[in-house]
């Protein structure tokens, strides 16, 4: 677990955690292609990583929001211990 994601609550790790996830798919779907192949599973792939990203991006907003408005500071601004 990195120094920042002990300050983060269990939802926002988890969102780490499918964000890694997804660029390793990303990743493993393409590694074995080359040429035409490759060209045409990357535009897909990369579609569906970014997809995938902004989700994750959104949901890790709405839980930063779901944090401040629980009198918590955003994970990014809390002290580190």
């Amino acid at each position: 677990m990195t120094t920042s994601a002990t300050h983060q609550g269990p939802e926002l790790v988890e969102l780490e955690e499918r964000a890694r996830r997804a660029w390793g798919s990303y990743r493993e779907n393409l590694v074995d292609l080359d040429g035409i192949a490759y060209d045409h599973a990357e535009r897909a792939e990369w579609e569906h990583l970014q997809t995938e990203l902004r989700e994750i991006a959104t949901q890790r907003a709405a839980a930063a929001c779901a944090d401040h408005a629980d009198g918590e500071a955003p994970a990014a601004k809390r002290p580190s211990a």
